[in-house]
Order: C-alpha cells, then sequence, then structure tokens
C-alpha cells in the first residue's frame, strides 16, 4: 500500500501525471480550485495545508490500481541528497510553520474580503456552470467546495456590497448543486438545495437568479409528476422575473407542465407568450445569462428541447421531432469542450421517442446510436426518465410485434439496467 507521509506540491503534480489528468480535471477530482494545482506545478517544495493534506490522502485512496503502481513507481525514484540535508528539511519545516501561521492569521480576514477574491470566485463558479462536458458527481463535488469556501469569506465580510455578491456566488453554486443532485437521482436533497437557493437570491436581491431558482423547482415538480405544483411554482417566478430570457425560459418549462395535465390549448398559449418574450431580448439582455452563462443561459437550444419534450407529452411525435432536432443543431454548434453532454444525449432520445410516435424505427434506431454507447457514469436521471419512456413505446402497439423494435427494446433495458437505481454510487464508482 502506498503511503504518503506529507504531501508536497510535488507529490500531488505526480499524483496528478499518473492519472494522466489535466490541470482542469484533476482540480475538479479533487474539488479545488484550477490555481491551486497550477500553483503545485509552479512550487513543488511547497507543503498544502491540512485541508488539501486530507484531500490528498483520500485521493489517493480513490486511485485505480493502474494509476497507484505508476505513483509508486514514480516516487520511488532515489530523491538527490546532500550532507545538509537534514539542516534543509528543519529550514523548510521552520518556514512552512510561519507561512501557515501568517496566511491563516484571523487579521488577514476579520471584516475584509478583497474584491478580488470577490471576482476569483465568480470566476471560477463561472467555469463550473459552463462545465458542460463534465459528469454530475465531478461538477457537485467542485461546486459545493467553492460554495463552501464563500459562504467562509461571507461570514467575515462586514462590506454590504461585497455581501452581496458573496450571495449571488453562493445562491449560483447552490442551484447548481440542486441540479446536479437531480441527475444523480437525489431528489429530495435536489428539492431542499433548490428552495435553499432561492433564498440565497433573495439575500442577494438578484431577480434573475432568483427566477431561475422558481424555473428549478418548477423542473423538478414536471419529473416528480405535480404539474399543479410547478406552476404555483411558475406565478411565483413571473412575479419576480425580468422581462427577456428569464421570462422566456419560464414559460416553457410551464408548457411542459401544461402537456402533464393535458392542456394542448394552454401549450400553444404560453409557447405563444414565449415567442413575444423571445423577442424582447434583445432590449432586455439578462446579466446572468450573459455573465455566467452555461446552466444559467437559456438560448434557443434549451426552449426547443422543452417545446420537443411538452409535444411528446401530448403524443405529437411531428412537433416533438421538429423541435428536438432544432434543439441538436443549436447544440453541436457549441465548441466541443462546452457542449452539455446531457442535453445533447437528452434531446437525441427525444427525437427517437418522435420518431416512434410517427411510426419511424429506422429513425428511432439512428436517434439512439450514441446514447446507448454512453459510459454509465454519464447516465443521470434526466436521461433514464427519457429513455424509459422510449421503452414504454417500445412495448404496445405496433412497436411490441415487431422483432427490430423487440430487438431495440432489449438494448434499451440493458442500458437502464445498468444505470438505474444508483445513479450517485455509479458516479462515485467511475472515480475508483
Amino acid at each position: 500500500m502506498v503511503e504518503v507521509e506529507r504531501w508536497t506540491g510535488g507529490l500531488a503534480s505526480t499524483l496528478q501525471a499518473s492519472m494522466n489528468m489535466t490541470n482542469e480535471r484533476f482540480a475538479a477530482w479533487l474539488g479545488i480550485a484550477v490555481r491551486t494545482v497550477a500553483y503545485w506545478h509552479s512550487r513543488p517544495e511547497t507543503v498544502p495545508g491540512q485541508a488539501n493534506q486530507d484531500v490528498l490522502a483520500a485521493a489517493l485512496g480513490r486511485l485505480s490500481d493502474a494509476a497507484r503502481t505508476r505513483f509508486a513507481a514514480a516516487i520511488s525514484q532515489p530523491a538527490k541528497t546532500s550532507a545538509t540535508s537534514t539542516n534543509d528539511h528543519a529550514a523548510v519545516d521552520v518556514v512552512t510553520r510561519a507561512t501557515d501561521n501568517i496566511s491563516n492569521d484571523p487579521l488577514l480576514s476579520e471584516g475584509i474580503t478583497p474584491r478580488e477574491s470577490v471576482e476569483s470566485l465568480q470566476e471560477e463558479m463561472t467555469l463550473l456552470a459552463r462545465a458542460g462536458g463534465m459528469a454530475a458527481f465531478d461538477v457537485f463535488r467542485a461546486v459545493s467546495r467553492l460554495r463552501d469556501e464563500t459562504r467562509s469569506l461571507a461570514e467575515h465580510t462586514r462590506r454590504p456590497g461585497i455581501l452581496t455578491n458573496l450571495y449571488s456566488v453562493i445562491g449560483q453554486g447552490t442551484s447548481l448543486m440542486a441540479s446536479t443532485a437531480f441527475d444523480l437521482g437525489r431528489w429530495d436533497e435536489a428539492a431542499a438545495l433548490a428552495r435553499a437557493s432561492t433564498r440565497y437570491a433573495d439575500l442577494a436581491g438578484h431577480a434573475s437568479l432568483k427566477a431561475w431558482t422558481y424555473g428549478l423547482q418548477m423542473t423538478l415538480a414536471n419529473w416528480r409528476n405535480e404539474p399543479d405544483i410547478a406552476l404555483t411554482y411558475y406565478a411565483r417566478g413571473m412575479r419576480v422575473a425580468p422581462a427577456g430570457e428569464p421570462r422566456f425560459r419560464l414559460r416553457h418549462i410551464a408548457s411542459r407542465s401544461y402537456a402533464l395535465l393535458g392542456d394542448g390549448v394552454s401549450v400553444s398559449e404560453v409557447l405563444q407568450a414565449a415567442q413575444r418574450d423571445q423577442d424582447g431580448i434583445g432590449a432586455s439582455p439578462d446579466d446572468l445569462s450573459k455573465s455566467v452563462g452555461g446552466e444559467f443561459a437559456f438560448g434557443e437550444a434549451r426552449a426547443a428541447a422543452c417545446a420537443a419534450a411538452a409535444w411528446l407529452d401530448l403524443g405529437n411525435g411531428a412537433e416533438a421531432a421538429k423541435n428536438a432536432c432544432a434543439a441538436l443543431a443549436s447544440y453541436v454548434a457549441i465548441p466541443v469542450p462546452r457542449r452539455p453532454y446531457s442535453q445533447i444525449n437528452g434531446t437525441q432520445i427525444d427525437i427517437a421517442a418522435g420518431h416512434l410516435h410517427m411510426g419511424d424505427l429506422n429513425g428511432a434506431h439512428a436517434a439512439l446510436c450514441e446514447v446507448l454507447d454512453l459510459p454509465i457514469h454519464k447516465r443521470n436521471i434526466s436521461l433514464i426518465g427519457r429513455l424509459t419512456k422510449v421503452r414504454n413505446l417500445l412495448s404496445v402497439p405496433p412497436w411490441n410485434a415487431d422483432s427490430e423494435a423487440h430487438q431495440l427494446a432489449e438494448r434499451v433495458s440493458e442500458w437502464l439496467a445498468c444505470a438505474s437505481a444508483r445513479p450517485l454510487e455509479l458516479a462515485m464508482q467511475a472515480w475508483k
């Protein structure tokens, strides 16, 4: 068993190399800031504080056998020594202790939070909001640590303007945690986090973020098949939502609520109202969408995906497929590192469902090819729910008597058998 008595920046960098990870991926895996990883590379002799010592020790225990073997081989190389090595180590210990004491001096944090610290936290939160290619558990862990760091600063600052900005970052982080907790199948925790994010947005006086959190609560209610509750959140959200994109988003989520109620007239009406909101987006740009973006942006792709899901609930395959194809075209136009894998795969599933409603098995099969090859740790609850609906369609006429449809249904069932039940546990296993 490989053990490290005291981690240094150099040992941490060796651990990273043994896992073949980029700085960004390694930081997300540990749940720390990217700048910390970069600092370890630039200062291999530095000794991380106790919190990061614990993080690195825990990470060592999660290594795969292959990575652990590479790490052991790397650190077993004989180190260069000198006659003064003992004195050097003693000097390093003295310097390290003195540096830690000064860096953690309460006087440095009492009542004062540098604006640069707030900006740095917001920048990191923005990167995580835009990390569409990361698995949900990776995002949750990284956001959780960043949110805790921001919360710690908020406890010490006394400047109202900076405190407001910190509340905003905390609210964004809590919202992202709620969204990813849902993807991991933790519905109760997602609902609790969503409610908390609404309160943080209120503390920050951030109307757009508050409207976004109400939309998240609507989405959760829709997935629980509670459209009436979702529409209650819709009414609350519309009371605070600024004109333009925030209202545009809420109306599209509401279209799914009306669809679950079987109210096609209201679906059409709310989507028409959303179109009017879209026409005003240019005159009323949304700061949350523009400055942070990513998960907090709601452009044409997500709008079309919402409409597709609503039409599917109403059994209108043609409208569903048309909107889902439009959403997919918008998603694949995004640069590859920023493409949201969950939304892309969810849209492909909806395209398949639309084709099944239209009697086109070949179209459904083509749309599902990439989805059925998705790694297990990326099979989140949203995709599970969508693909379950596809399996249900394949189990009723005319498809239940079709041999090719039966083969596709078996592949879908195998996918669901591997992915359902414990998305969070599966995500954690991928880390080991």
